[in-house]
């Protein structure tokens, strides 16, 4: 499960990638289909209704709004936080 500005930061960075040739639109094409084929679900909460709570989490921990928004969802649903950031990890 993932928040609904996930599916938005991996297109920025597919575009981000694509505009210092680390990869092309072929390569991100496949990027996304095989991206599809995952069991990813989105989070059905709506932003503005976690904005407080997303809030009071970066507050807390010195993190991003988008940090503290992959924070909120596993601490709300119980379910496990995955991620190679060391300072959310830490948060979690």
């Amino acid at each position: 499960m993932v928040p609904a500005l996930w599916f938005t930061e991996v297109a920025n960075g597919l575009l981000v990638a694509e505009r210092r040739n680390r990869t092309d639109f072929p390569k991100a094409a496949r990027f996304l289909n095989e991206l599809a084929a995952l069991p990813i679900a989105q989070d059905g909460v709506s932003p503005s209704v976690l904005r407080r709570e997303v809030l009071a989490l970066a507050r807390r921990y010195s993190l991003t709004a988008y940090g503290a928004t992959y924070l909120e969802l596993p601490l709300r649903t119980g379910r496990t936080l995955a991620t190679s950031d060391r300072q959310l990890a830490d948060a979690a």
